[in-house]
């Protein structure tokens, strides 16, 4: 699964000096909107594309049975085909789809914090797809406040429903 589109990301880094050569022949209020815009264009353009593609869904044929959305993905799964579909925040240009069979492992991790185990820093999983492993993301503290065990808890689950449904489907005879 790639979650990082570098293609895309790389041309706009490359497409800087064009930026910079077409502001040195503005006057300084044009310059700088055309510097701010660009600028905002590379910060939120992923995520702007990411909300389009969100809303626009998965293909026709695809029977959404179950949603599951984490910090920087959303995952459906068709139960009936017995296909996977993913949207990457950082690769949101198409939404890639994997059969049920070729998911081979999914383990839930917590990072904690400190040796009491009362708070965490993150929760995530590792998703294993064609050998490919991912980290998923599905709660983090950032530089906010630690993630309390009563929410840990809850995020174990739903990391253990998302499992649940797949080797469950997996199971199912067309």
């Amino acid at each position: 699964m790639r979650q990082f589109n570098w293609k895309y990301y790389l041309t706009l880094v490359l497409f800087i000096p064009v930026i910079f050569k077409a502001m040195n022949h503005m006057n300084i209020f044009g310059a700088m909107a055309l510097f701010m815009g660009y600028f905002s264009w590379m910060m939120f353009s992923g995520i702007i594309i990411y909300i389009y593609k969100r809303k626009a869904g998965v293909r026709d044929n695809f029977c959404i049975d179950y949603i599951y959305n984490t910090l920087t993905m959303l995952f459906w799964i068709d139960t009936v085909h017995k296909e996977l579909a993913v949207l990457c925040m950082l690769n949101p240009f198409r939404i890639q789809y994997f059969s049920l069979d070729s998911v081979e492992k999914i383990e839930p991790v917590v990072s904690y914090a400190g040796k009491k185990k009362n708070n965490a820093y993150g929760v995530y999983f590792n998703i294993t797809i064609n050998g490919k492993k991912t980290s998923v993301g599905v709660a983090s503290s950032g530089k906010g406040p630690l993630i309390s065990m009563r929410f840990v808890n809850s995020y174990l689950e739903d990391i253990q429903e998302f499992k649940d449904v797949i080797w469950e489907a997996k199971s199912m005879k067309k």
